[in-house]
């Protein structure tokens, strides 16, 4: 599998939609990162989904001031926490303004890399995300979301790696088959 490096782009307003929706939706699509290395291009192959005030697994509804916030701003922000103080983790604001949701992104894939990076602090580490990225958004220069979608079959489980609302399906993550694990 290689990259298209020059498909077109989506908008922030992409994200305008019901948070499960847009972190299904992820999965096939390319992230680019940039950095003063040059772009970072990945494959995304694991998102969670987290909603608003209801949804007692978010931050909006535990933890709703502070970086938190940001989840209640308009789709396509970049929200970054930092997981056991330690471990930046990359979200993307989803769903109209005021509602405080966003996706998780826990996983992804790169060109000539041996295996899947899995986890979101791997994820964020391996992209390069730190969290002074917190508060751009989706097309600023630095993130760019690929229109175009890899066909991937896909699992919808629990979400993982929390204590409350580990009920609710809305991880998803693309089939790992061993052709993204050859050299």
């Amino acid at each position: 599998m290689s990259f298209d490096r020059n498909e077109p782009w989506l908008a922030p307003e992409h994200f305008w939609r019901p948070v499960a929706e847009a972190a299904r939706d992820l999965i096939g699509r390319t992230l680019r990162v940039h950095s003063s290395h040059g772009p970072l291009d990945a494959i995304i192959v694991e998102t969670e989904a987290y909603g608003g005030h209801d949804d007692p697994a978010s931050h909006a509804a535990f933890r709703p001031g502070g970086r938190a916030a940001l989840m209640a701003a308009a789709p396509g922000h970049i929200y970054v926490y930092a997981a056991y103080g330690m471990y930046p983790c990359l979200n993307i604001v989803a769903e109209p303004e005021g509602r405080a949701a966003a996706v998780l992104i826990r996983g992804i894939w790169v060109d000539g890399d041996r295996k899947v990076t899995l986890g979101p602090g791997r994820t964020t580490r391996r992209l390069g995300v730190v969290l002074s990225d917190h508060g751009r958004r989706i097309g600023d220069g630095r993130f760019a979301i690929g229109a175009e979608r890899r066909e991937l079959r896909l699992a919808c489980t629990p979400r993982i790696g929390i204590t409350r609302g580990v009920e609710t399906p809305w991880r998803f993550v693309a089939d790992m088959t061993p052709e993204w694990q050859r050299p």
